[in-house]
């Protein structure tokens, strides 16, 4: 078996661990962290490093780290900022293979600090030494007693409860309230970090060395920023592909990615749908608050390995009706489905229910089913056949109170939940003192609003979802044309007018309306009866980027005098609003009933993203987007079509024709993108329009810096 945590196991579990800067003073960091070391029963050898004193916490202390009985496994570097360069530096030159770095004073501060912080990097980056920091709370492991932290969690505590949920995270102030809340609910973490500044390690390191890790199950990941993109992505897809789910909290959403504001593009794709993008391809599991983090994260510990909803149906019972109707309604915004139960299984409960049980689903039991001897002995049977009913995916139990009665009730709950091949969770109002930990002793999270199970839910149904789909970055072939042949580009920022993007869609082979620029009266006639009537009329000036607002669009144009009318009209507006017209945009009006936006950019993290949205003049106002990284083949597009809001709630909006032609579009829309040679660029198609039998672009654009 291959050694826990990878290559970092001398980080996150070392067998001996040398404490530099400790001493008895009071308030000593490393003088605390050794305290805490003896506290937690830490398994390896505990060496403090301080040339001033002889013992610390009772332990030997040795002068310096030549002087230790041996080379150990970690050294806690607990002194100021400005000794930190030198400690490692003598860390590095006893072959010490991991250290954690507390103190600040480094990137995040003034220039001093961001130099010592580089000076840092580039001593670590010389060297094996694996480092955790700076600026960090640490790490802990509670398996092994591990506190290489001085975090004032265990000041509180007396003991760990060692879990199988692992966590790490840029901020040490959200470890350890993550850890604290598990502590209190019972269920505790197995490995906390806190990586801080990351001058060395980063969060895909620590997340490479927990997928390595057996005991850890499921990784928690808060982060506000990704130094190493690539990893990032490279770690998400390995927990992908080996099942251990991923639990991301992502800070600073609200940051605006800048992108063009002249393209729909730049006002409904910002850096934080680039990483809905990153998780969704990747099964991540994205939550909004700490609360929702560890909620998910424990629920999902809680479930034996794959037992995961094959759909979003979900059984739900409670002792109460009303609890059930506004759990029904809660389940319609998570996108669960409540359905009836069918007659066989309510046959079955009939007998064994109260008179004023409902054998619907929501199944309301009534309290009676509990404070009644004769109707409590028939519980247990009743919860055997609920969670045998077929049609259902998960079982949500929702229960309240009952005081002395709730043990016999949480023994009915765990005996029906080890033998159902359902996921099957419990939200408890208010639940006895004893619960929570009684529950928990069996791995089972207890959740105290009946709200948040169902939000866990919902989060369990997509991500077993996503580790369906096919969404994937696949190899791609070469558009068969020189961009620069068809976009001369000086490398100022400039925009490509549909004309221009019209050929490079030709030029790759995609469907487009056909169409072709006018600049005179004559071609303007002369193209219309060529692309067939009906026909659009677009004005094409550099000078105007919003041509429907200054009345230099027409549409469903039938006839030769209406074209040259239209022309002689956009001229005349053109010299109104003193503006320069290259031309005019003659198109056959292409009929289709709905109408889709496909885009591409490159972001600056995670490279060029190919997005689909329901297009037309709804677009913004809809806001109906989803994107991905490019290119994606025909399946992965299928998927991602079909993700969309206004898709999956009118199913009867697309035939599965269409949905197939706009995929087929989207494809190889991306790898199209996924060539273009820009550091900086957005190409638009809004709208696409899907026809009964074919799809076209109609309208696009490329802007260019």
């Amino acid at each position: 078996m291959a050694e826990p945590f990878g290559e970092l196991a001398p980080l996150l579990a070392p067998r001996s661990v040398a404490v530099i800067g400790a001493s008895d003073r009071a308030g000593n960091l490393g003088g605390i962290a050794v305290g805490f070391l003896k506290k937690f029963g830490y398994r390896g050898a505990v060496w403090p490093v301080n040339a001033g004193r002889a013992t610390v916490a009772g332990l030997r202390c040795f002068p310096e780290l030549a002087a230790l009985p041996e080379v150990p496994d970690m050294a806690i570097v607990a002194v100021p900022a400005e000794s930190v360069l030198g400690v490692v530096a003598d860390c590095i030159a006893a072959g010490v293979p991991s250290a954690v770095v507390w103190a600040g004073g480094f990137a995040e501060g003034g220039e001093a600090g961001r130099i010592r912080q580089q000076q840092l990097e580039t001593l670590c980056r010389g060297s094996s030494l694996k480092l955790c920091g700076p600026n960090c709370i640490g790490i802990i492991n509670t398996a092994i007693g591990l506190t290489a932290s001085f975090s004032s969690l265990m000041t509180e505590i007396d003991h760990f409860t060692a879990g199988t949920v692992s966590m790490v995270s840029q901020s040490g102030g959200i470890a350890v309230n993550a850890h604290a809340r598990a502590q209190d609910l019972g269920l505790g973490f197995r490995v906390t970090i806190s990586c801080g500044n990351e001058a060395a390690l980063g969060i895909p390191d620590f997340m490479r060395a927990l997928l390595d890790d057996d005991g850890t199950r499921v990784i928690a990941v808060y982060t506000e920023g990704i130094s190493d993109p690539q990893g990032f992505v490279d770690a998400l897809a390995e927990a992908r592909r080996r099942r251990k789910p991923a639990v991301v909290l992502k800070g600073g959403a609200t940051e605006a990615s800048g992108r063009a504001a002249l393209a729909h593009t730049g006002r409904l794709a910002g850096s934080d749908r680039t990483y809905d993008a990153i998780f969704r391809e990747f099964a991540a599991i994205r939550v909004h608050s700490l609360e929702e983090m560890l909620e998910v994260a424990l629920q999902l510990a809680s479930l034996p390995p794959e037992r995961l909803p094959t759909g979003n149906r979900v059984l739900l019972s409670s002792f109460g009706g009303g609890s059930g109707v506004i759990a029904t309604d809660q389940c319609a915004r998570e996108g669960l489905v409540v359905p009836p139960l069918d007659a066989a299984t309510r046959e079955k409960l009939a007998p064994l229910l109260t008179p004023l049980a409902s054998s619907l689903n929501p199944v309301d039991l009534t309290p009676g089913s509990m404070t009644n001897p004769n109707n409590r002995a028939n519980l247990p049977q009743v919860l055997d056949i609920l969670a045998d009913a077929p049609g259902t995916d998960q079982f949500l139990f929702f229960s309240s109170g009952f005081g002395a009665l709730a043990p016999a009730l949480a023994d009915m709950f765990e005996a029906v939940r080890q033998r159902t091949t359902k996921p099957i969770a419990i939200s408890w109002l208010a639940p006895p003192e004893e619960i929570v930990p009684r529950l928990a002793a069996n791995g089972v999270m207890v959740f105290t609003e009946h709200a948040r199970l169902i939000r866990a839910a919902g989060h369990l149904v997509r991500y077993a979802a996503d580790l369906r789909h096919r969404i994937r970055v696949v190899p791609h072939d070469a558009p068969g044309f020189a961009w620069h042949e068809v976009v001369p580009s000086d490398g100022d920022v400039h925009v490509v007018t549909e004309d221009g993007v019209a050929r490079i869609l030709e030029r790759a082979g995609l469907p487009v309306a056909s169409g072709r620029i006018a600049r005179t009266l004559d071609e303007a006639v002369q193209v219309a009866e060529e692309v067939g009537y009906k026909v659009a009329m677009k004005a094409i000036s550099p000078a105007i980027t919003h041509r429907a607002a200054a009345g230099l669009v027409a549409l469903d144009i039938a006839s030769r005098d209406a074209v040259a009318q239209t022309f002689r009209d956009f001229s005349a507006r053109a010299a109104a609003l003193d503006a320069r017209l290259d031309g005019v945009w003659v198109q056959h009006m292409f009929q289709g009933n709905v109408e889709l936006l496909v885009t591409a950019f490159r972001d600056q993290e995670f490279g060029i993203v190919v997005g689909c949205g329901m297009g037309g003049g709804m677009t913004e106002v809809i806001d109906d987007v989803v994107f991905t990284r490019t290119p994606i083949d025909a399946d992965g597009a299928f998927d991602l079509v079909t993700r969309l809001r206004t898709v999956r709630r009118l199913p009867t909006l697309l035939s599965d024709l269409q949905v197939r032609l706009a995929a087929d579009f989207v494809a190889r829309f991306s790898a199209l993108a996924a060539s273009a040679p820009w550091p900086n660029f957005t190409l638009e198609v809004n709208p696409l329009k899907l026809g009964p039998q074919d799809v076209a672009a109609v309208d696009g654009l490329l802007i260019i810096g």
